[in-house]
């Protein structure tokens, strides 16, 4: 009884952390997949269609406010900025080719909130929310309304958005940091837009679309596929055209040094049977001996030759001299 008792405890408690072992992987996935991708097609939706609807709505009536499409580049200027988790201006959107390949002057806004609570709608809307302390006719504000005026700025025709999770900011845990870039950028030098019927200002080649100024070629999506911010940490892995010719260069002359090796080893069958010199100082002391006992040899060889010669020498001057006594005996 007791051993079915504690085999029965043990299949409880294996099924409660089990159980408990799925909440916990549940929960973090959900986590993890709960704030989109800077590049997730239904996110680039919500927020573009989302900026034209807003645009189209300003009151006053605005006469020349462009329509927007979505910029891979200031999505990717967006994201690398909320990697820091600080929730300060860019301070890298003035200087060229820092956070635009072609637009310099970005224009930024910023919010902050719970990550479980984030939409980018909410976050929007709250930037929208600040005509209601903007006076229009003055072209004052009773607060802050850098937000809204970037959103309704008539020149700004390009928009990339980024939302990142953050451990913490400022009192905020789990926090998501929603930045969305524009260019051209705004500023607070006049009023965002002409007053006046929607569309009545637009360009000579604009057509109107949804009360805004659209135009098929200044509206057209460039991707920007090797582009990056270079201030951005950690740097992604990027392979340009640079790197693939570099990459192929590569494996072309390794091909070609085996191929060397292949057709030139024939002609040296027995070079990899040399043996391998090693050095080594007794080795060293050896060959010092045989190279001293060598000389010697060849210094007594030399000794010998001479030796040799001069006896060959004076044998063949004693034959001069027996030769001619014979001459002068003859005589």
């Amino acid at each position: 009884m007791e051993a079915e008792w504690l085999l029965l405890a043990l299949r409880g408690a294996l099924k409660l952390w089990l159980c408990e072992l799925w909440l916990l992987l549940l929960g973090s996935g959900v986590n993890a997949h709960f704030l989109p991708h800077e590049e997730d097609v239904d996110f680039i939706n919500e927020y573009v269609g989302l900026h034209n609807e807003l645009r189209g709505d300003v009151y006053p009536g605005g006469s020349n406010l462009r329509f927007m499409t979505w910029d891979v580049a200031l999505s990717r200027t967006a994201r690398a900025w909320g990697k820091k988790c600080v929730f300060k201006r860019n301070t890298h959107l003035e200087d060229i080719q820092m956070s635009h390949p072609v637009f310099n002057g970005i224009g930024e806004n910023m919010w902050v909130g719970p990550e479980n609570e984030f939409t980018a709608s909410i976050a929007i809307r709250s930037w929208f929310e600040e005509r209601k302390i903007y006076n229009f006719e003055n072209d004052n504000c009773s607060g802050n309304c850098s937000h809204y005026v970037q959103l309704v700025w008539d020149k700004s025709y390009k928009v990339g958005c980024a939302v990142t999770p953050c451990p913490r900011i400022g009192n905020i845990v789990h926090a998501a940091l929603f930045i969305c870039n524009y260019a051209p950028g705004g500023t607070l030098t006049r009023r965002p837009y002409q007053e006046g019927v929607f569309c009545t200002r637009c360009g000579i080649r604009d057509k109107c679309t949804d009360r805004l100024c659209s135009n098929a070629d200044r509206d057209q999506a460039t991707y920007y596929q090797f582009w990056y911010p270079s201030w951005e940490d950690p740097r992604p892995v990027v392979c340009n055209p640079v790197c693939v010719f570099i990459l192929l260069l590569r494996i072309v002359c390794f091909l070609l040094s085996v191929l060397i090796v292949t057709i030139v080893q024939p002609q040296f069958p027995n070079i990899l049977l040399e043996r391998q010199m090693v050095f080594t100082p007794e080795g060293s002391e050896r060959r010092k001996k045989t190279l001293q006992t060598q000389t010697k040899e060849v210094e007594k060889e030399g000794e010998q030759e001479i030796g040799e010669e001069q006896e060959e020498g004076k044998s063949s001057e004693e034959e001069e001299e027996e030769e001619k006594e014979e001459d002068v005996s003859e005589t």
